[in-house]
């Protein structure tokens, strides 16, 4: 008899992803314990997988397109917008976050707070086709990642970086370059052959 405490994750059946999220493609994976709120504001493309300790906070829109991975613990937050394109891969503990507290002493600032005293800026970041964000990453708001691009473990993205380009590091800088055409051939030409 298995251990419960060792056992794998339950996922969430279909059938209740399409019933709260504001659309849901076919063969989605959801661990039950990942968090999406509010759910009404998320569309998850075919095949994707959102792993156990996943957290979505939508904010003003979450959009995963189809095979795209996010991994145990990594989350998205901030109040903004994020797009992640076609297989997009998130690592372990990566942070996207959409949105951000202005603290240049003009306003008070966290969520206990009333809002009327604060001032939050939210943006928008998005990930493109084919890119992947390895573990323990940051991409912080308003920052758009190109088509093929890699972040490697533990960087801070502050700027948007350049299609089919490796980028490691804090600060961020551009270290290797990803050859599209052999990545692109392998792509199905029917995403629905499965």
């Amino acid at each position: 008899m298995k251990t419960p405490a060792l056992s794998p994750g339950s996922l969430i059946p279909e059938s209740e992803l399409l019933a709260v999220l504001k659309s849901c493609g076919r063969k989605v994976k959801a661990f039950r314990n990942c968090r999406i709120f509010p759910p009404e504001l998320v569309e998850i493309g075919d095949f994707s997988q959102i792993d156990e300790g996943a957290r979505i906070f939508a904010g003003e829109g979450v959009q995963i397109g189809r095979y795209v991975h996010l991994a145990v613990d990594s989350s998205i937050s901030g109040g903004g917008k994020c797009i992640l394109q076609d297989f997009v891969g998130i690592g372990v503990a990566v942070r996207l976050i959409t949105g951000t507290e202005i603290s240049d002493g003009s306003c008070l600032t966290n969520p206990t707070v009333p809002s009327e005293y604060r001032k939050i800026s939210r943006s928008l970041i998005t990930i493109k086709k084919h890119a992947l964000i390895f573990t323990h990453t940051t991409v912080l708001p308003d920052v758009t990642i190109g088509e093929g691009t890699v972040v490697a473990a533990g960087s801070i993205v502050h700027h948007d970086l350049k299609p089919w380009s490796i980028y490691a590091g804090n600060p961020l800088v551009q270290v290797g370059v990803r050859d599209s055409e052999k990545i692109l051939k392998n792509v199905f030409e029917d995403l629905n052959h499965f």
